[in-house]
């Protein structure tokens, strides 16, 4: 499939309603339309011009705030949960332990630990474009995940 300039603008006003709007329930029809496209045809661009489907996207970027919120804020789970646009703290912590490896209690656990200690940094809390500029080719996938 190839994505013309006119469909890519379009999914990108997609995208852009979705990252402004990641904490709010979201339907799918709804934001093809903000779109100005069907449903099936805003996936189907969307998959291919980003790599992966809108549930896919917005899981990843609800993901990311809560893994910001778990280190710098003191609010609870639960609070981080609905905060970040999830509403059963069952299906929000089996996604966060899949996407992490970790459960949140444990990955707030384990980065305030770190956090505690100056002079560590786990490579997973250091932004892509900064560990690569302070590790260079040192930095394998492997120190990543």
């Amino acid at each position: 499939m190839t994505v013309n300039h006119t469909q890519y603008k379009k999914v990108c006003l997609g995208r852009d309603y979705l990252t402004q709007h990641y904490a709010l329930a979201f339907d799918l029809a709804d934001v093809a339309t903000y779109s100005c496209m069907s449903k099936y045809h805003f996936c189907r661009v969307f998959s291919e011009v980003f790599g992966e489907s809108p549930y896919q996207y917005i899981s990843k970027i609800r993901i990311e705030r809560a893994k910001e919120l778990l280190v710098t804020s003191q609010r609870s789970i639960n609070d981080i949960c609905e905060l970040v646009g999830y509403t059963s703290i069952g299906s929000f912590s089996a996604l966060f332990r899949k996407k992490t490896g970790l459960s949140p209690t444990q990955y707030r656990t384990k980065l305030q630990a770190l956090a505690n200690d100056p002079l560590t940094h786990p490579i997973q809390s250091i932004p892509m474009c900064y560990a690569h500029h302070l590790f260079g080719a040192k930095l394998e996938k492997s120190n990543i995940e």
